[in-house]
């Protein structure tokens, strides 16, 4: 009888970084056979073993103490539509699978995966096919490794090598694979790549990262409908506030360190109808570990921090950010929880303490989430034998924050060279279980834009809030005449907020506001602000504001008043100032003509000895007959 053998077809693949351990082989003009694994340009953290490849043990990628045994890897032999040999091939659309999905049991003592093919059941392999073995974490994850097989007589020759490797018992091919830690794409050192079966005899089942800083609790029949198990993938994302758009959760908002990255492999998106998402069957709790700067020991002051959840697409946090619901978390260890890297300076926080923290959301219940998979870091495609991926989750601890602009300190008008009467001010606030709250002592920088100038003496200069939430800095407009812009930013939604203003370089009496543009003959005075820039380096004396309602040929006086905004009466410093008084209409004060009801003008003047007129503002009115007098009034 003839005895069939298996011929391992294989090309050497270009050895890719490590940070990114290709799943696929490079395009190829030549030969398409395939062996990928951590010894052949693949996954680093994959190996086939003998007797099917030679021993890895030499690869640079072969480390001896990162074996994964909390694994339950499956494999699969397809048939292929081709050659391989002579070009890239699939195994069609469906597979046509000749064995598995198969487990691998663990084999400890031996740092390996294993399972025995009968290579005759349930029928002889066809002679004139080939045949691809691909090994995932679960069925219908993510391909770990391949190698693309050819029946031969009398043994396993591999086309590489030329190496044969007979049959056990003339029908028997061993299969032996080794996996690594982060071989599902894991690269923080605080990770965990577990398998979590649905069907969980215990009351549950807890996976936790290896510092237990992060993790996640199962319950018996937590998977969808047509899963018997996937790999949980859990691993930790650096926090960065500096710049909203490398933060964890890229929120553009205060995010604590303690930030982790939730996956499953197979991931669930898009597997339902048209599309959808795959839910969870029965929710799944995830805890993370937080830090809160400076209130060790002391939980009442604890910001308002809450667990937040937000997709990631092509490794970009993209989508609604969605705050989690509460509820515990038991099987955290945050004792010894710090920042990474460095260790934090600001003290360790003990888990006890942190689930005594009023309105900080410790741990959330996780309805629906089931987008947790293969990273894009891995380049991981299609080969015939599986699916690709393209989102998983970011859970983070996130507080939400708004800044609004004070309306009143924008849109100023001052002299050039000079500091505005009023600093640019902008307010932050909170929202956590209750209304909108001022968020204090939290930093906001502001910067100067256009104009030149400076803001509390340099180009930026950051300033905390106080207690109403607020924050303001000097702002000195620039040298020119024009307009200036000034920035306010801080970790909030709002932000940044833009601040004009407008230098002046010489005298400007800049706006005059009445209390009411109707005025009364003969009646009652209307008061009025009136703000006069000195835009230049000289201060003036004799400085008067008169008033003047004009109608047609009819001009009378409204009043007026002498400036004062520097060391005496009629002192105008360089600088803004801004003066009250009243104006009033009446054919009693001096002037020429009779006013009548119906429009008029209101004009001032800012004059100097009482005749050199340094600037001019009106503004439409309307005058209105007196009202008369009740008897007895």
């Amino acid at each position: 009888m003839k005895r069939l053998a298996l011929a391992v077809a294989a090309s050497v693949l270009s050895v890719a970084c490590r940070d990114q351990q290709p799943l696929q082989p490079p395009a190829r003009v030549g030969p398409a056979a395939l062996i990928v694994d951590g010894a052949h340009g693949g996954n680093a953290d994959f190996f086939f073993l003998p007797p099917l490849v030679p021993n890895p043990s030499g690869s640079p990628n072969f480390n001896a103490a990162t074996f994964n045994p909390n694994l339950a890897p499956v494999v699969e032999v397809c048939t292929l539509t081709g050659d391989p040999r002579a070009s890239a091939v699939a195994c069609g659309d469906p597979a046509q699978l000749v064995f598995g999905p198969t487990p691998l049991a663990l084999d400890a003592s031996s740092q390996q995966y294993r399972v025995n093919w009968d290579t005759k059941a349930p029928a002889p392999l066809d002679a004139s096919k080939f045949y691809r073995m691909t090994v995932r974490g679960a069925r219908g994850g993510t391909p770990l490794g391949m190698l693309d097989l050819d029946p031969v007589d009398q043994g396993v020759k591999n086309l590489r090598t030329g190496d044969v490797v007979p049959f056990q018992d003339g029908r028997t091919l061993p299969i032996r694979v080794r996996i690594q830690q982060g071989a599902f794409g894991a690269t923080n050192p605080d990770h965990v790549e577990q398998v979590v079966p649905s069907h969980i005899t215990t009351p549950f089942l807890d996976v936790t990262t290896n510092t237990g800083f992060a993790g996640a609790r199962f319950f018996d029949g937590w998977l969808p409908e047509g899963f018997d198990q996937v790999v949980v993938i859990i691993e930790r994302v650096p926090v960065n506030n500096a710049a909203g758009g490398t933060s964890c959760l890229g929120s553009d908002l205060s995010e604590l360190e303690g930030c982790y990255r939730f996956r499953t492999d197979p991931d669930l998106h898009g597997l339902g109808l048209e599309g959808a998402d795959l839910p969870f069957a029965i929710p799944v709790i995830a805890g993370v570990c937080f830090e809160i700067p400076g209130v060790v020991g002391n939980p009442e002051l604890a910001p308002p921090y809450g667990l937040n959840r937000r997709e990631e697409v092509e490794g970009v946090p993209a989508g609604p950010i969605v705050t989690l619901e509460d509820v515990p978390a038991p099987f955290l260890n945050c004792g010894t929880f710090a920042r990474t890297p460095p260790p934090s300076v600001l003290g360790v926080i003990k888990s006890g303490q942190l689930r005594e923290l009023p309105g900080a959301a410790w741990h959330a219940l996780l309805r629906g989430v089931a987008r947790v998979v293969q990273p894009r870091a891995l380049n991981a495609v299609d080969l015939g034998a599986g699916g690709s991926t393209d989102g998983f989750s970011r859970f983070g601890w996130l507080r939400s924050a708004t800044m609004t602009k004070v309306t009143s300190t924008d849109n100023q008008i001052g002299a050039t060279n000079t500091a505005l009467p009023v600093d640019p001010q902008v307010c932050l606030t909170f929202s956590h279980h209750t209304g909108p709250q001022p968020l204090t002592n939290e930093p906001v920088t502001f910067t100067v834009v256009t104009g030149g100038g400076t803001v509390n003496g340099a180009n930026s200069a950051t300033v905390n809030t106080g207690t109403d939430g607020c924050a303001h800095a000097s702002w000195v407009l620039g040298a020119l005449p024009g307009v200036n812009t000034l920035k306010a930013e801080a970790l909030a939604s709002g932000s940044p907020q833009i601040f004009t203003a407008t230098g002046i370089a010489g005298i400007d009496l800049v706006n005059v506001v009445l209390g009411s543009t109707t005025l009364a003959i003969d009646g009652v005075a209307v008061p009025y602000t009136a703000t006069v820039v000195n835009g230049t380096d000289q201060t003036l004396s004799s400085v008067v504001l008169q008033g003047w309602i004009d109608q047609g040929g009819a001009s009378r006086a409204a009043g007026g008043l002498v400036v004062v905004c520097g060391a005496g009466n009629g002192v105008l410093p360089p600088g803004t100032c801004s003066l009250a008084f009243t104006a009033v209409a009446s054919n009693a004060t001096a002037g020429t003509g009779t006013l009548v009801p119906g429009p008029a003008t209101a004009r001032f003047q800012l004059l100097q000895g009482g005749e050199t007129v340094l600037d001019t503002f009106t503004l439409p009115v309307t005058l209105v007959a007196p009202v008369p007098l009740s008897p007895g009034d």
